[in-house]
């Protein structure tokens, strides 16, 4: 895809139970000498930090809710303007780019005030794309839905 070949910084999330898998990309990434961002849950804010990854082996550890998050040593990145691709997990994404989340709302307080340039990527398993459902106004949606079947743009 056009889109992520082009882009040199890439925003990724570590999977969690039967979501899909992101290790590959995210290994892909770093061979491709992209420099790979990873969420991690501040619990007290209830907001991500992002940090970058160099090894997905070295710099994962355990965190919120039994998910891999950076370790805390690695280098916080505060400037959303700095991520080309951002690629978002989903329980359900529409054709139109609607997503529902988790419930916790992290990545719709991330890019709530969407004037950055990154280009929102969902990924999902095909059965996880609908034609639609409602949407509430701090639902973010994505611009591209890839599954195992199809690419969507959005």
């Amino acid at each position: 895809m056009k889109e992520f070949r082009e882009a040199k910084v890439v925003l990724c999330y570590i999977a969690k139970g039967n979501e899909v898998r992101t290790e590959g990309i995210i290994n892909k990434s770093i061979i491709q000498e992209k420099k790979v961002i990873v969420p991690k849950v501040d619990v007290s804010k209830q907001q991500l930090i992002l940090q970058k990854i160099k090894n997905v082996e070295d710099d994962l550890a355990l965190g919120f809710q039994g998910i891999f998050e950076p370790k805390s040593h690695l280098p916080v990145v505060k400037n959303l303007d700095e991520i080309d691709f951002a690629i978002l997990p989903g329980i359900a994404f529409d054709r139109k780019g609607g997503r529902i989340g988790f419930g916790k709302g992290f990545f719709d307080k991330l890019f709530m005030n969407k004037t950055i340039h990154s280009i929102l990527c969902g990924i999902a398993f095909d059965f996880q794309i609908t034609e639609g459902f409602p949407h509430s106004n701090h639902d973010i949606s994505v611009d591209i839905i890839v599954s195992e079947e199809r690419i969507i743009r959005c």
